[in-house]
């Protein structure tokens, strides 16, 4: 199928890396509003801690800036991935979700260009956007960075700072289902040296499933202190709390009982009005940077993250009878799970000379610790209850959890990651670039999986290898490889832990700039391989998750645009076409779509001053579950935005989601689902100063 692509992406790129107190300042003095040009080259350091122009980068790099998480309603981590070309959002509940880039799960994750692991995979709650300038996404394998190198992407958060010159920005939404939401975000400088910044956001909202309801509370708090002219002193806190009730654990059945597949109300919902899930994340941070020379610098980062999820749930199983609906089963349970981890990373970086020639290093050590304990209240003797016919009415009783053991249901893991790692870039020719790079990794874990043992060493180094050939101003040719090293959590039927991934991850592609680089076009091909890949068989007679391990193979092709094209119009485009196999030769992992195209565009109407229209097209063909026994046809969503400035200070919004109010499941990961949001709009007012 061939198809011409064009989608997504603001690139207001701001450095995440303050090189420098006086680099610091002049950062501080930019303004709120960033420049609407997708296009324009920045900074990042997300897939080799080299400060590198996304055009230099050897890897597909997309941005997503604050402009396009404004003006098109990305309030939550999910919609800003969504929204994100060759990204997919597996939203198997209503508060844990799943991604996944080029085939595999995304379990890459930084912040402000520094790895935190991320054990599961699973994302918890919905995690607000409010206190981020950008978030990054680049395609495939980064071990160097993080040490979990799936051949997915890496996505990089990137924080706001504080600014030199006061600003406020007070945002208020009104949505569908009653949602209401209130964000503020004050800017400035305390005295001669110190700056500080705070953003607060309260939002609430029904939903268009029965019961369900969303709260977040957000708080978050940055301060800047010039120790000297050459050092910066950086600390941070945030806190998230998302609360939800009538919480989907599982989701809707696919099938009856004769094999042919349901077809429910978008509305419909499961879970009684007693179930809810919270979810509170802290993260805190200390950040040193110091200008050792003109060329050189220390930077040390240390973050403490923790998460906390107190959840009672409902689980629906079985399949129904078409005519009746009676033929499903259910149990109510308990769940916790405390996150607690401590990183530190330290490294220099800077310039050398060699050959008359300017070359770049970076010399780091990273050292993280994870404590994670999660347990299950459930009665596993009288929970069983056969539902009836008004399942969906979410009747069912609330039980005492507090009576019942979580001991063969809990697991204690603790996780330590101890790295050492080296990159650079070798300028041999005038346009010739290497990247070089390699990461030795320790790994320790120790403990108890949901009654298996969960004790497993191992150690590595993983090497990066990368190319850019500017062949022309605006033309660069690339290629990158690093190898995939990702340890496992997952147990075997011997409930013994299953190991780690190992694998290996290339890309080769052009990039071509247009408009003074204000706009860049990406053409890439991609493969990986993958042994010992974790793939799940079901579940012992403990009720607990069996993993095999099997072999896979993927390769695919992107073309992503992302800039103005001209004056006032600005577009960007993704279509990943992508082909995953096991070691037969079979499609594997059919949940996730083989070809998936994202598109938006935002255009300045002349004739109207202050008038901003845009859109969003986003377009995969059919899914399946692993079974191949329920699936998804293509389909095809498109939203709006209206966004008016009336003056320098006041602007107004409209987004209307899902126009042609499409019917479709949020994904097949698993062999249950529920339907995404019907045709719905909201509106919001924005004051800045």
């Amino acid at each position: 199928m061939s198809v011409l692509s064009l989608f997504v992406k603001s690139l207001t790129v701001t450095s995440a890396l303050v090189v420098a107190p006086a680099f610091a300042q002049q950062a501080a003095d930019e303004p709120l509003e960033e420049v609407y040009v997708y296009g324009e080259q920045g900074t990042t350091d997300t897939a080799t801690k080299l400060n590198l122009s996304l055009f230099e980068t050897p890897q597909t790099v997309t941005a997503i800036s604050r402009v396009q998480i404004e003006e098109f309603g990305l309030t939550t981590i999910n919609d800003v991935l969504d929204y994100t070309p060759g990204v997919t959002v597996e939203e198997v509940e209503t508060d844990r979700s799943y991604y996944t880039a080029r085939g595999f799960d995304i379990v890459n994750f930084q912040y402000d260009g520094v790895g935190i692991p991320f054990i599961s995979g699973l994302n918890l709650g919905q995690q607000d956007t409010a206190i981020y300038d950008k978030v990054e996404v680049v395609k495939g394998a980064a071990g160097l960075i993080t040490g979990l190198a799936n051949p997915s992407a890496t996505i990089n958060y990137v924080r706001k700072r504080p600014t030199e010159g006061f600003q406020a920005d007070l945002g208020l939404n009104l949505g569908e289902w009653q949602g209401r939401r209130i964000e503020g975000d004050v800017s400035g400088a305390f005295s001669d040296g110190i700056r500080g910044r705070a953003v607060v956001v309260y939002d609430t909202s029904e939903s268009y499933l029965n019961r369900h309801e969303d709260e977040t509370t957000l708080g978050y708090g940055i301060v800047e202190f010039d120790l000297s002219d050459r050092t910066l002193l950086t600390l941070g806190h945030s806190y998230d709390n998302s609360h939800s009730t009538g919480v989907l654990w599982g989701a809707l059945p696919l099938l009856y009982s004769d094999g042919s597949q349901t077809d429910y109300d978008v509305s419909t919902n499961n879970a009684p009005d007693w179930t809810f899930a919270d979810t509170v994340q802290n993260q805190t941070f200390v950040e040193l940077k110091h200008a050792i020379t003109d060329s050189w610098m220390f930077n040390a980062i240390l973050t403490r993250n923790t998460t906390d999820y107190e959840s009672e749930l409902f689980y629906v199983y079985g399949v129904p009878d078409r005519e009746t609906e009676v033929g499903l089963f259910g149990y109510a349970s308990g769940y916790e799970r405390e996150e607690e981890q401590n990183n530190i990373d330290l490294y220099f970086s800077g310039d050398f000379s060699l050959a008359d020639r300017t070359h770049q290093l970076v010399l780091g050590y990273n050292n993280s610790d994870t404590e994670l304990y999660e347990a299950s209240f459930y009665d596993p003797v009288n929970g069983y209850p056969v539902l009836g016919s008004d399942w969906a009415l979410g009747l069912s009783p609330q039980p005492n959890f507090s009576f019942f053991d979580p001991a063969a249901s809990s697991s204690d893991i603790d996780y330590s990651q101890e790295a050492f790692y080296v990159a650079s870039r070798l300028n041999v020719h005038g346009n010739v670039s290497l990247l070089l790079g390699a990461r030795a990794t320790e790994l320790k874990q120790s403990g108890l999986s949901y009654g298996g043992a969960a004790n497993a060493d191992a150690k590595e180094t993983v090497p990066y290898y990368g190319i850019t050939y500017r062949v022309l101003d605006d033309v660069m040719l690339y290629g990158s490889y690093s190898e995939v090293f990702k340890q496992q959590t997952w147990v075997n039927a011997d409930l013994l832990p299953l190991g780690a991934t190992l694998g290996e991850s290339s890309e080769f592609g052009i990039k071509k700039s247009f408009n003074d680089e204000r706009a860049v076009l990406t053409v890439a091909y991609f493969s990986s391989d993958q042994r010992n890949f974790g793939n799940f068989v079901g579940r012992n007679e403990q009720n607990i998750a069996i993993y095999e391990g099997i072999t896979l193979e993927s390769s695919g092709y992107e073309i992503e645009f992302s800039g103005e094209l001209f004056d006032g119009l600005n577009i960007g485009a993704g279509f990943t076409d992508v082909s995953v196999e096991d070691q037969s030769g079979a499609d594997i992992r059919n949940f996730i779509p083989k070809k998936l195209l994202k598109l938006s565009a935002s255009y300045a109407v002349p004739a109207v001053d202050g008038l901003k229209v845009g859109g969003i097209v986003k377009w995969q063909d059919d899914i399946t579950t692993e079974d191949k026994r329920v699936d998804q046809d293509a389909f095809t969503l498109l939203d709006l935005a209206v966004h008016y400035q009336l003056n320098e200070n006041v602007s107004f919004s409209m987004n209307l989601e899902n126009v042609t109010d499409e019917k479709y499941f949020q994904s097949l990961y698993w062999d249950q689902a529920y339907y995404g949001a019907p045709r719905n709009v909201s509106a919001s007012v924005r004051w800045k100063y």
